[in-house]
């Protein structure tokens, strides 16, 4: 076996390890563990995005937003980390927190699968917790994103992402489909 090859497998071991031992992300007892999630076609388990907060409902660092699957599949681990392969698809490509205050904090995100379209996430108090929306233009219309919904034609083969949520205008529904 060639020097490339082996090297290549050990490098796939790595990952494997890595993925297993940090198979249970940890949600903190301040952070937000869902603000919108990505499901997809070929079965019930789904990625979400969660904020890590501290005490007073502010961000945690300058990256607070997590993604990280939530799994409803039978026999499988209700909560598990990305893989570096589900980082490329379901990953965040950038964030950074724009206004961090007592009343609210707005984070800016894109994600690795439409870094094009900008996300802003408003993280603030109410009452004794913490709520947390995330704003989207959808199919032309500022709304609150509920979440995206992933059609695929086969193992990492993408036909169609909706962006779901409710218009802030008016509360309806609003659809957009994507095609890659």
């Amino acid at each position: 076996m060639s020097v490339a090859r082996v090297s290549l497998l050990v490098a796939l071991a790595l990952v494997v390890i890595a993925s297993i031992a940090r198979a249970d992300p940890r949600i903190g007892e301040f952070d937000l563990p869902t603000l919108f999630y990505i499901a997809k076609s070929d079965d019930r388990n789904r990625v979400d995005y969660g904020v890590r907060l501290d005490e007073q409902c502010a961000p945690a660092s300058h990256s607070p937003i997590f993604a990280y699957w939530r799994r409803f599949e039978p026999g499988q681990a209700l909560l598990g980390d990305l893989s570096v392969l589900d980082r490329r698809g379901y990953g965040i490509a950038q964030q950074a927190v724009r206004v961090s205050e007592p009343n609210g904090s707005w984070i800016e995100l894109r994600l690795s699968a439409f870094p094009q379209r900008r996300l802003l996430a408003l993280v603030q108090p109410a009452g004794d917790r913490c709520v947390g929306t995330v704003q989207a233009d959808i199919a032309g219309e500022e709304a609150v994103l509920d979440h995206v919904f992933v059609h695929l034609d086969g193992p990492m083969q993408v036909r169609e992402i909706e962006l779901r949520g409710e218009a802030r205008a008016t509360g309806r529904p609003v659809v957009e489909r994507l095609r890659p």
